[in-house]
C-alpha cells in the first residue's frame, strides 16, 4: 500500500512558471567577478528567516527530499521550499522591508533572493505578500499562470489565493502591480481584485473591485505594524533582517 503523504506537507508543486528572470543558483563560475564590491554585495546571494510560526511549518532544501519541521528563526535560502499545513500560518521575512505571509495548506518557493532582486513561487494556497518602506528589490510572485511585479520602491500589501493551476486571485490591499502572463500585461492599483483564469498559455483576466477585508488582513496589517515599531531599527542597520 502507498504511504499517505502528511497533511502538513505539500502534494503538489508545479513545475513550471512564468519567470522575468532565471534562478541564480549555484552561482555561476565562468568568468571573472564584474563591478565593484558594492555592486557584488546587491547581487550576493541572501537569506531570509522564518519569523512566525502557527501550527505545523516545513521547509526543504534544494539539494534534499526531506521535509523538517521549521521553528522560529530557521533559515530560508535560494531553492527553499516552504509548506503549511492544516490551520497553520507562517511568515518569512525576505529583507528588512519584504514579507512572505502564508495561510493553512500553502505551498512557497524561493527562487532569487538579493538585495536587489527577489522571486518566489506560490504552488497553492492564500498568502500575503507585503513591502514595506526601503525596499530595494525588484519583486516577482509566480503563481502557475501568472507573474506578479510589486510597483518598485512603493510600499504595498498583496493577497494573493491560488485555487488551482488554472485560477489565481489577487487583491491590492496598497500599491499597485503589474499582472504579467505570455498573452501581455496589466497594471492593477489599489482596492482593485483582478482574477486570472487559464494556463499560462491562454490566460484571461478579469478586474473588479477587491474583496472585503477579514481576518487574514487584520492578522497581517498587526503583523506589519510589529515589525515596523519595533525599537530596534533606532539602534542596528535596518537591512539586518530579524533585529527587531
Amino acid at each position: 500500500q502507498p504511504m499517505e503523504i502528511p497533511p502538513q506537507y505539500p502534494t503538489r508543486y508545479p513545475p513550471q512558471y512564468p519567470a522575468r528572470y532565471p534562478p541564480q543558483y549555484p552561482p555561476q563560475q565562468a568568468g571573472p567577478q564584474q563591478g565593484g564590491p558594492q555592486q557584488q554585495a546587491q547581487t550576493d546571494p541572501g537569506a531570509a528567516r522564518v519569523s512566525y510560526i502557527r501550527g505545523d511549518v516545513s521547509t526543504q532544501h534544494s539539494d534534499s527530499s526531506e521535509w523538517s519541521a521549521a521553528t522560529v528563526n530557521t533559515p530560508v535560502v535560494i531553492g527553499d521550499h516552504v509548506s503549511t499545513g492544516k490551520r497553520s500560518r507562517a511568515e518569512v521575512q525576505l529583507d528588512h522591508a519584504n514579507v512572505l505571509r502564508m495561510s493553512d495548506e500553502s505551498t512557497a518557493n524561493i527562487v532569487n533572493l538579493s538585495r536587489t532582486q527577489i522571486q518566489l513561487q506560490v504552488g497553492q494556497g492564500l498568502v500575503n505578500y507585503d513591502v514595506m518602506k526601503g525596499s530595494e528589490a525588484d519583486v516577482e510572485i509566480d503563481t502557475p499562470n501568472v507573474a506578479i511585479h510589486p510597483q518598485m520602491n512603493n510600499e504595498g500589501s498583496y493577497r494573493i489565493l491560488v485555487n488551482s493551476d488554472g485560477e489565481t486571485i489577487v487583491d491590492v490591499r496598497k500599491g499597485s502591480v503589474e499582472i504579467s502572463t505570455p498573452q501581455g500585461s496589466t497594471q492593477v492599483e489599489r482596492d482593485q481584485r483582478i482574477t486570472i483564469q487559464g494556463n499560462a498559455d491562454n490566460a484571461q483576466y478579469q478586474v473588479a473591485s477587491a474583496g472585503t477585508r477579514d481576518e487574514w488582513d487584520k492578522w497581517n496589517s498587526d503583523r506589519d505594524h510589529a515589525i515596523e515599531s519595533a525599537e530596534s531599527w533606532q539602534h542596528t542597520n535596518p537591512y539586518y533582517t530579524g533585529s527587531q
